[in-house]
Formats: structure tokens, sequence, C-alpha cells
């Protein structure tokens, strides 16, 4: 556990109380204050025999030990030290520093450094105190009312410290801190307390938008609470796990597998310069623990793909599942103190492939906590503000904008699938859409792309993440979709409103068929693609399925208000009384009324062919046909690529989807078509589901409601019965 005690490598005002600051006089660089004085904190006059006022006072004569300047470690590069770590991976950390220090913080890929001042931590409170009745001549104030500049630096890329966005309504008014005298680095500190001005952001048009940045020590007593204070697991025990020769490939797989659609880590900062190039042994060692044992683990099962992994894992299993066990006791740990690092881990973990002994058991309540608590991490670090114009490297700038386009299409698919209110309110963000230059590749890697042949063009929208850039577009019209049809107010208005419905379904269901019109080839005519390798991880069956599933929630919406509800049963205190009686009332209305007079009836009418509920009706069947034609036809390679992990319940969204249409089919001839579609449906999941888990969930759905027979477990027309007993 930390020491409380201070450090004396520490920045002196991390320990020292800041006194209200007035203005500050002016000192002359000619004579600065003595050792006395500046201890003492007092004006220091200084006398024509190199003493000053004071000290001749009381009796001693003045020293000057700290101005001699330090003593600079000797490389034979100058000034560089050597192996110097990369910000997004071992950054340099503020108490380590010594003001007038210059380090070098490696802001690009790997090989190119810049030197950066650190300074700006030092907090200099001589003459705050000055005497004002002193007689010594002063010129104006050397302190610039305003700095011409900020100079750029990484914010995640500091160690021992951490940060999190200081919001419009925060203890800290953001539009006071507009008016604080921050230094040319974007810093001012009070006490223990950092605020990171983000640089760059004009007022008029954006907000004041500054950081909070403290000392991980602060947070040392909250993390004891819930955590041990030594760390349970180390980069020698994730060695012990994966060697490091084998954490290469495995990176080298999780780039080709799994970045296109999920592009959450920086190839730059891994020094991958080329595809297939694989990272230095340094830089993995340099990597934050979660991260990196949550891109083995998530490129695990891709193993089979890589000549020697393939034969490792032959003969010894993986240990894929103690992997995982580490990301999440490291991304609740580092939860009081997070970095884009810990929302990385944490994005990856919730897409942990689907094991067999899980995988036909919906989420437990933990996994969409586990989202709100990203979803809070991806708040508290900023990521809803737009960073272009924020004095950050272009490097981080590029992931922190794809990090959270990452983590509002979980938010939005998971909120939208599971049936949650959404956790992130469209008027709490302003980040802007992607495009091609949040992707941007090293000079390296575009001269070996510009050495492929015509025919792998294709390879482009791979490098550049072009199904992730799509999958975003999607979500932004899942989101739509979700807030139109599926919350408790909008459910409410238009459960029993079939002209409201439709209405508000005609523009979704037109942006998905623009959405999938204006998608890339790969997307559009995945069998015209060359058979080489990139077919395999271009997650374009993924996607497909991700924008039928859309309009499978259209027509979910479509489909309730055709169909009266039936009035709920009185509800009963439960007794033995009252059960008996509750048993007889039901045996009498059997006797009374016909089934099919209490089972619900069609709202809207549909003894018109060409109506509006027959059309609704033919394009929910042609809905559910395009679903199933697209799972018939994937191949080995679509389903051994990389699903996210929701994808699950989108299989079993899709059984849930044809049992509706059987059950609510207004006449015979609908019925015997819904029938041959279920069962079609559930002869497709039957084979596909041993080359994907993912589809267990749905086919397991199905067959419970099958199995024990749907007259048992739904109200049915007679001619739905009928059906079903031919």
């Amino acid at each position: 556990m930390a020491s409380n005690s201070p450090n004396p490598t520490t920045p002196h005002h991390l320990h020292t109380r800041t006194p209200p600051p007035t203005i500050r006089p002016y000192r002359s660089k000619r004579h600065p204050p003595c050792d006395e004085c500046r201890r003492r904190k007092l004006r220091c006059e200084a006398l024509h025999n190199g003493s000053c006022q004071r000290c001749s006072a009381a009796g001693h004569s003045c020293s000057f030990a700290r101005l001699r300047p330090r003593p600079r470690p000797h490389s034979r590069q100058g000034t560089l030290p050597p192996k110097l770590p990369s910000p997004e991976i071992r950054p340099v950390a503020i108490g380590d520093l010594q003001p007038t220090e210059e380090i070098v913080v490696d802001q690009e890929p790997p090989g190119t450094h810049r030197s950066v001042d650190i300074s700006f931590l030092e907090l200099d409170t001589v003459g705050i105190f000055a005497d004002p009745g002193g007689t010594r001549q002063h010129t104006p104030s050397a302190f610039r009312e305003r700095h011409t500049h900020q100079t750029i630096q990484t914010l995640d890329g500091l160690t021992g410290v951490s940060y999190q966005v200081n919001g419009t309504s925060a203890e800290s008014d953001p539009w006071l801190l507009r008016h604080c005298r921050f230094n040319d680095r974007g810093f001012l500190s009070f006490h223990q307390v950092h605020f990171r001005n983000a640089g760059g952001v004009p007022f008029d048009e954006k907000i004041p938008c500054h950081f909070l940045v403290s000392s991980d020590q602060l947070y040392e007593p909250s993390k004891a609470q819930l955590f041990p204070p030594e760390p349970l697991n180390t980069h020698e025990q994730l060695n012990n796990l994966v060697p490091l020769e084998c954490g290469q490939r495995l990176i080298v797989l999780f780039m080709r597998f799994i970045f296109p659609t999920l592009p959450i880590i920086s190839r730059s900062q891994f020094g991958l310069a080329a595809a297939g190039t694989v990272p230095d042994q340094s830089i993995l060692e340099r990597t934050p623990l979660s991260l990196l044992a949550a891109i083995y683990a998530s490129a695990q099962p891709f193993a089979k793909f890589d000549d020697y992994l393939c034969l490792l894992d032959a003969y010894a299993p993986p240990p894929t599942d103690l992997l995982w066990r580490m990301v999440l006791d490291l991304v609740l740990r580092d939860i009081h103190t997070p970095h884009l690092s810990t929302l990385q881990a944490g994005i990856l973990y919730l897409h942990r492939p689907v094991s067999v002994a899980e995988s036909a058991v919906a989420d437990s309540a933990f996994t969409w906590s586990l989202v709100g608590m990203l979803v809070g991490l991806a708040m508290s670090l900023g990521l809803q503000l737009d960073c272009r114009l924020m004095g950050l490297p272009l490097w981080e700038k590029r992931i922190r904008r794809r990090l959270w386009w990452a983590i509002y299409a979980e938010d939005k698919w998971r909120c939208l699938l599971l049936g949650r209110p959404s956790y992130i309110g469209d008027e709490d963000w302003d980040a802007t859409d992607l495009n091609d230059d949040d992707f941007i590749m090293s000079e390296s890697l575009r001269l070996a792309l510009q050495q492929l042949p015509p025919s792998s063009q294709f390879s482009h929208e791979l490098l550049s993440a072009q199904p992730f850039q799509q999958f975003i577009r999607l979500s932004r019209i899942a989101d739509e979709l979700q807030r139109s049809f599926f919350t408790l107010r909008a459910s409410q208005r238009l459960s029993s409103d079939f002209h409201a419905t439709l209405a508000i379904a005609r523009p979704l269901l037109q942006k998905l068929k623009d959405w999938y019109a204006l998608a890339p080839v790969s997307i559009r005519q995945p069998d015209h693609l060359p058979a080489t390798m990139d077919s395999i991880y271009c997650q374009s069956n993924c996607l497909r399925f991700a924008c039928i599933l859309l309009e499978v929630f259209v027509f979910r919406a479509l489909l309730r208000p055709m169909v009266r509800s039936a009035a709920p049963p009185p509800l009963l205190e439960e007794t033995f009384e009252i059960t008996e009686f509750t048993n007889q009332f039901n045996d009498l209305l059997a006797q009374l009324f016909e089934a099919d007079e209490i089972e619900p009836s069609m709202a809207i009418d549909m003894s018109d062919e060409n109506g509006l509920g027959n059309a609704v009706l033919r394009a929910a069947d042609n809905c559910a046909a395009k679903v199933i034609r697209l799972v018939m036809r994937m191949t080995t390679s679509d389903l051994s690529s990389f699903w996210y992990r929701w994808s699950r319940i989108g299989f079993a969204t899709v059984s849930n989807f044809l049992l509706l249409l059987l059950v609510q089919a207004p006449t015979k001839d609908h019925a015997v078509h819904a029938r041959s579609l279920v069962d079609l449906w559930r002869r497709t999941l039957r084979n596909q589901s041993t080359g994907c888990p993912a589809m267990n969930l749905g086919l397991v759905r199905l067959d419970g409601s099958l199995w024990n027979g749907l007259a048992n477990n739904y109200y049915l027309p007679k001619h739905v019965k009928e059906v079903l007993e031919e």
C-alpha cells in the first residue's frame, strides 16, 4: 500500500498547502530570493553586498543552494533517457519528476520522440505573501494574461494519476474555471488537485472543458475496501499463462479477426506498422495488464489460424477462462483510477466468446450492470465530448473517438435487445461521426497497401475498419428505433395505435434500406468477393444479420396493435379457499363460453387482401424468410468469425418473432406459412449452431416452446390449432 509520507521526488505543491492566490509581484532573475526567504515565503530585499535585508538583520549570511542545477543523467542520446515508454502503454508519472527536468513522452508511433517539459506542475509560491511596503522597484508583472499557445500533451499517458471530466454542473463550475490562469501545458494546481484545460475548445461554440487530475494514492483507501492492498495479477503471472512469443501471435490474430469490427486499440501504439506485423515484446511488457490479457483471451478462439498456436492448443487447453477472470478482476480494481485501457479491457470482456456451457442461458443482470459501469467510466473520461479540437496527441484523439462510439453502440444494442432504458441520453454528447481520418495508418502500412493487387482493394476496407464504421451508422438507426417504439412511453402510446405505428415505421424501414444500399460491396455482395482470407474476417454476415434484426424489431412493433390484448384476470390473495374457488370459476367459464371467445382477436380489418394489415403481414413474412435465408447460407468461415456477443440474443429474438407470426396468424393460410417458417428456422439453427454456439440460445428458446406444445402455452385461434394438429 502506498505510503502517506511525502515523496522527495514529488513536486513541492503536492504536499504543501497553497495560500490564496494574489497578484504575483515581479521577481528579478538577477536577484533571486535566498534559501531562507524562499523557505519562509517572504520577500527577499537584496542589498549591495550580495546579502538580503532580512538575513543581515538576523546576523547570518544568505545561501542560494536551491539555484544550483541538478545533474542530468548521462545518455548517449543527450537528454533522452533510454527505453522510453509509450504514453498509452506505460507513460510518465507526475509524482516521479523534478520540476526542472525534461522528459520524453512518446506521443507518436514507436521510433519518434518528443521532449516534454513538466515544469508546469510546480507552483511557485514565493512572493505570494510579499510585503507590500517594500522599497524594491518592480517592473510590470511577467505573467501574461493569456498564454499565446498550449502545448499538445497526452492526458491518458500519465501514470500515477487518473483523470475525469469536469461536467457542466460539477462542484467546480466550468464557467469559473475558464477564468483560471492555466500554464502553457494547460494545467492549474491547487495542492493535490490539478485541473487540465482541454485546450483548443472555443467557448462560443463548445462548453469550457476541463479534466480533474488526481493522484492515484488518494484513492488507495477506496480500493482497499474492495480489494487486498497487493495486486493478485502481475505481468509475470500473465507471461506464465501466455508466453510473450505466443502473445505476439495472438495480437496478430486480434488485428486480423477482431480489429475490423471492434477497433478499440491503437495500432501505432503497438508498433504494428503493417498488416501481419508482429509487435515487439518490449511493447507487450509495457502494455496495461488488463488490456493485454483481454486481447489474448479475445484472440484465443482464432488460434487455429496460426501454425504454431494450433499445435500448442492441440495438446494443452489454452487458459482462456483464467485470462477472462484476470481481466474482470483488474477492470474492477482499476475502476477508481481508470484509464482508456480500463475501458478497452471492459469492452472486450463484454464481447468474450460464448462458451458451450453458457450458450443456452440468458445473460444475468450483471451484464447490463457492467454496461452501465463502462458507460459511466467512458463519460468520466470525457469521451462523450468532441475531442477533435482538444490539445491531445492525434493518436489519443483517434482512440478516444473510436472508444466512444464502441461504448455507444454497446449501450444502444443491448438496451434494445434486453428491453432496458438507454444509459446514454441524446442530449449528453456531441462527438461527431467517425470517418477514415479516425483510422489513419502509418506510412509504411500505406506503402504496403499500394503493393497489393487490384483484386485486393477490399483490404483497404478492412484496415480502415469499414465494418465498424458501417456498424456505428447502423447503431444510430437502432437508437432511433428503440426511442421510437420501445421506450416505456412510446410502448404505452403505440401498442394500440396501428396507424401511428405505421407512420413511424415507414421512415425507419427506408433508413435501413438506404444503409444497405450505401454499404460497401463486401456487405451487400459478399459472394462476389475473391476467395481470400480477407473474406473470412470481413464480418459482412454479422452486419447483415444486425440490419435484418432491426427490421424484425420494426415488424414486432407493427404486430403489437394488430391484435387486441385480453383483459387481465382479477388479483386475489393466494389462499386455499380462493384457489378452490378460482378453479371452479374457470370450469364454469369453460362451460359457458367457447375457448376462442376469450382469446385475442384482430384489432384491424383483415378482410381486404390489399389492405394495410395484410401488406404488413406479407412484409413481416418476407423479413422472416430473409433472416432464415441469410443464416442458412452462412459458411464455416462465416460462423467461425468474430460475432458481437449480443448477437446470440438476436437469434433468440428471431425465434420469438417467428412464434409471434404463428400465434397471431389471422387466417389458416397465414398459419400454414408461419408454421413452415418456424420449422425451417428450427432446422437451420440445429445445423448451424454446431459451428456457432451463439445460436444455441435461439434454438433452446424455440425448442422450449414447441416441446410442450404451443396450445398448452398460448391461447390460440381454432385455425392455428388445426394447423398445428395436422
